[in-house]
């Protein structure tokens, strides 16, 4: 009885009613070199088409929050305003050399999420990389070991993606807070394995905003891929 409660609240199904809304925008790539593919191409953004969207985000004045800050936030029983997340799933290079210096310039933070088991093998950002933008004001945080989906592996193998993930970040960078999952997928168990790790968040790919955390560990996100125009993105970033 205490198990199917636990799960109850977790998942939000005792969620009280929400005050305002702030989206969350999940990226992949910025890069100028489009991977072959279909599906490379979809998740590579421009680099000039990224500066046009935090430009527009300035002329409308909405600011950038990372996943940590907004979780801070709603855990104080505040409700953030004219404000997004920007999240980048993978941890490729690019969230190092192209879209750390693109926030920079804009004076804006974002949420890189790392798959630990990839880190620094040429394709995937390193680990001095990764410190350098936590420094900037960047947040680093878990997107599994293997970048396994959660929902179909074996309970050990889900155990291993979080906790190794969770102890590598904390090791290298800094203790992770929030979560991404892998293909945005999750089980009853998943929620278990974050509260017991320390997360205090986890972001799915389901649509919608986050408007507070009486579901903490199944938070929507809205996907922004390359056929996102300017007011496409307009809509994504606005409640």
């Amino acid at each position: 009885m205490r198990l199917i409660c636990l799960l109850a609240i977790l998942a939000g199904t005792l969620a009280a009613a929400p005050v305002g809304g702030v989206p969350v925008l999940m990226y992949h790539m910025v890069d100028p070199h489009t991977p072959p593919g279909a599906v490379g191409r979809s998740l590579t953004i421009e680099p000039s088409v990224f500066e046009a969207q935090l430009g527009w985000l300035r002329a409308h004045a909405i600011r950038t929050l990372t996943m940590n800050d907004l979780a801070d936030a709603l855990r104080r029983g505040q409700h953030p305003r004219n404000a997004v997340v920007l999240t980048f799933d993978d941890g490729y290079t690019d969230g190092a050399t192209v879209v750390t210096p693109i926030l920079r310039k804009y004076g804006d933070r974002a949420s890189f999420y790392i798959s630990a088991g990839f880190v620094g093998d040429g394709k995937h950002a390193g680990w001095a990389q990764l410190r350098t933008m936590r420094a900037d004001g960047m947040e680093i945080g878990c997107h599994g070991t293997r970048h396994l989906d959660l929902s179909v592996v074996s309970p050990k193998e889900a155990a291993h993606e979080v906790t190794a993930c969770v102890a590598a970040l904390s090791r290298y960078v800094a203790r992770p807070t929030t979560y991404a999952y892998p293909a945005g997928r999750w089980n009853a168990a998943t929620l278990i394995l974050m509260q017991r790790s320390g997360i205090k968040a986890a972001l799915t790919e389901r649509p919608g905003i986050v408007t507070s955390l009486a579901a903490p560990y199944t938070l929507p996100r809205r996907r922004v891929d390359r056929s996102a125009g300017l007011a496409s993105f307009a809509a994504l970033a606005t409640p």
